[in-house]
């Protein structure tokens, strides 16, 4: 019948420790790839969060993959740091 040809995707912030011709789960390791991460800009972002480039640029500065003028950041990892938003509270704390 021939091999069949099956395609397992990783996710990761390191590479896997896996190696050309090694045997996991009885099937042998022929080719790997990794794809490439499209970035995104302050605006567009700005735009789909309805906030401005400066908040954005301030709230991602630890992701930016861009320079200081073209700020360029991953879209997945954008999207967790701005959904996560936490709002503070004024104000004295309430007595009871």
């Amino acid at each position: 019948m021939g091999a069949l040809k099956f395609t397992i995707t990783v996710e990761s912030d390191v590479p896997p420790q896996i190696f050309l011709g090694a045997d996991i789960g009885g099937a042998t390791v022929i080719g790997m790839q990794q794809e490439k991460v499209e970035l995104v800009s302050a605006a567009w972002l700005a735009e789909k969060y309805s906030t401005s480039v400066d908040t954005i640029r301030r709230k991602c500065e630890s992701i930016n993959q861009g320079t200081t003028g073209k700020a360029l950041y991953n879209p997945k990892l954008a999207d967790a740091i701005l959904k996560n938003e936490v709002k503070s509270k004024r104000g004295a704390r309430r007595k009871n």
